[in-house]
């Protein structure tokens, strides 16, 4: 059976490092076509926020603040690095057997109840893939060479 661990961090790293493959081509393009990019900020801060706040929510310790202030590609790359990091030092042991316990999200909206396993499935996962996606579309939208392949990148096995 697949740990919460499993189903949680090792998919945010991934898709962390794709995101970090496709705004390096975002960059590039925007560098080059002199073009702002600040419609990508609230994106990637969230697919970052997302990620970590799963590993505090779920018994991490000494998860970091992100105060949501970067202005540059470079301050974004360095942001997703700083997120992968996090995840990266999180014990599998800390997650796994939260599946049943309860998280208590709190959020300017309210606060909102889920399982362990419904805060992943149904929350995390969706809302990282939401932003992701939209910063994926928003970079497509302005011309930057994007496809299917640098989204799922790493993810395939050629056999």
């Amino acid at each position: 059976m697949t740990t919460l661990y499993q189903q949680s961090v090792p998919v945010l790293v991934k898709y962390l490092k794709n995101l970090s493959f496709m705004l390096q081509k975002g960059a590039k393009f925007c560098d080059d076509k002199e073009m702002k990019h600040e419609d990508l900020l609230t994106y990637l801060q969230s697919c970052s926020n997302t990620a970590k706040f799963l590993a505090s929510r779920l018994g991490a310790q000494n998860i970091p603040t992100f105060e949501d202030d970067e202005q540059t590609f470079e301050q974004l790359q360095a942001r997703i690095a700083r997120t992968i990091e996090v995840l990266e030092g999180v014990d599998p042991e800390v997650i796994n057997g939260k599946e049943n316990e309860e998280i208590i999200m709190e959020s300017k909206m309210g606060n909102f109840r889920f399982t362990g396993q419904r805060y992943v499935s149904e929350y995390v996962i969706p809302n990282f893939h939401f932003h992701l996606t939209s910063a994926y579309c928003i970079m497509r939208t302005q011309g930057v060479p994007l496809g299917a392949f640098d989204y799922l990148k790493d993810v395939f096995e050629k056999v």
